[in-house]
């Protein structure tokens, strides 16, 4: 399919992405002056009798009216063209650089409570919009929300309802019907998963993602109640009861006892996002204390990733000693995490999100990156630290422009440093942080991590010639 043209217009660069429901890929417009980039997603009914295509073509066209009046919102891909060659459609939309929350999470490792109610009140304020055009997702996932690298914010992409056209058929009465949902297993509701999507479907699966970010878990590690039918996530993660209460009402398994409206979960969420939340330390906080000798005063509270910062006074120089001392003990996983407690204190950032702007990486001065790099190589003995990733980029055959802007250069990348399994034509198989190998026997640029958008960082410390 690569440099393949359609409709003698859109000249294909590359596949970003493969499922049940179709293909997607890069592509540049070439009727545009500047040959602007775009996606292009292929939908190819899965039964090729004549009568399916034509049910299928009155559907494609009924939902590409819904997709362009939602394309108008900014958090949601402009839809550019639609078409119809060779008896498969053809969807044609704004492209969005960036990566999704999947990556975000798997990388940086559970969210704080404050982090996931921001987060939730993100996607729900996009939802709303949606809704308000008459429009149910159906598909809400972590791989289906995107972070702009631009500016940070996220975007709603692969809304669900085109991809009936997939799953389409010929009942034995002579009837196109759809044969399955449409959506993804975890992340739907049972009136969803019997064809019967409502708002609060969606409202669904925005609070399963809250779950999966709030305790790192994946979607299908959760334990089912036999009773009820919901899952059983508290035992998990400790939780204020407030968001504990919201989340449960949010993946209620009757439809009816949920919230019927995005404002109705914003409302909730907003009253309790304007207090502090607490929650109760992870318990690794004196083995911390004691392999660093630093006087650590009113430990009350930790950050999710499981470490204090350093000094409690913002001491920089502490902080480094402290990542010092846990490389030089090897201790890996500590010191990643110090690593990143440190990366947000020299962008003088407030550690409480995980997403690194573009004027932010830029911010970052090359004698801290170049202490940093120094310590992580001098201590793993050239195995980790960003010399260590760059090289790999080298090796791999890519350039450090492909690797910040070619999503195949990024996955080559993620495998080869050992943070993703399968191939670099899939976005599956991604290791949460958690689960990453943090031992000196780990591949090669495998640490550390420095959150999202770690390119950025990368691309930083090139600059400074490390």
């Amino acid at each position: 399919m690569t440099s393949r043209i359609l409709k003698h217009r859109y000249k294909i660069i590359s596949e970003l992405g493969k499922g049940s429901f179709g293909t997607t890929y890069l592509a540049t417009d070439l009727e545009h002056p500047n040959h602007p980039q775009c996606v292009v997603k292929q939908l190819t009914p899965s039964d090729p009798r004549p009568k399916v295509f034509q049910v299928a073509k009155k559907l494609f066209e009924k939902e590409v009216k819904a997709l362009q009046n939602l394309g108008k919102h900014n958090q949601i891909p402009t839809f550019f063209n639609y078409f119809e060659e060779g008896g498969q459609f053809y969807l044609v939309q704004e492209f969005i650089e960036g990566n999704d929350l999947a990556k975000e999470i798997y990388f940086q490792g559970r969210f704080t409570e404050n982090e996931t109610v921001k987060l939730l009140i993100e996607i729900l304020e996009v939802l709303k919009y949606v809704h308000q055009q008459n429009v149910i997702h159906r598909d809400l996932k972590l791989q289906n929300i995107m972070r702009k690298k631009s500016d940070g914010k996220i975007v709603l992409i692969d809304f669900g309802a085109v991809k009936e056209i997939k799953v389409l058929t010929v009942t034995s009465g002579g009837h196109a019907t759809t044969t399955i949902a449409v959506g993804t297993t975890g992340y739907m509701p049972s009136e969803q998963a019997a064809g019967k999507p409502k708002f609060c479907s969606d409202i669904y699966a925005v609070g399963m993602i809250g779950i999966e970010v709030l305790t790192g878990m994946r979607i299908n590690q959760f334990r089912e109640n036999p009773s009820t039918g919901e899952i059983i996530w508290k035992d998990q993660v400790n939780v204020s009861n407030n968001l504990g209460r919201i989340l449960d009402k949010m993946v209620a398994e009757y439809w009816k006892n949920r919230y019927q409206t995005v404002d109705e979960a914003i409302g909730e969420l907003r009253k309790i996002g304007k207090r502090p939340l607490s929650y109760k330390p992870l318990g690794i906080a004196a083995s911390i204390a004691a392999l660093l000798g630093v006087a650590l005063f009113g430990v009350a509270s930790i950050f999710s990733k499981g470490v204090i910062e350093a000094g409690q006074g913002k001491d920089v120089e502490a902080m480094y000693n402290s990542l010092d001392a846990l490389a030089e003990a090897g201790q890996w996983q500590k010191a990643d995490r110090q690593n990143w407690q440190l990366i947000n204190q020299i962008g003088d950032r407030d550690g409480d999100y995980s997403y690194i702007s573009v004027s932010e990486a830029e911010q970052f001065s090359c004698p801290d990156l170049e202490r940093i790099n120094q310590i992580w190589t001098q201590r793993s003995k050239g195995k980790f630290g960003y010399t260590a990733q760059l090289q790999v980029i080298d090796e791999n055959g890519d350039t450090l422009e492909a690797f910040r802007d070619d999503v195949r250069a990024w996955r080559r990348f993620a495998i080869a440093v050992g943070w993703k399994t399968g191939t670099d034509k899939d976005d599956d198989g991604y290791f949460k942080k958690n689960d990453l190998q943090f031992t000196i026997d780990a591949p090669k640029g495998h640490l550390s991590t420095d959150g999202e958008n770690f390119a950025l960082i990368l691309t930083r410390a090139a600059q400074c010639q490390l």
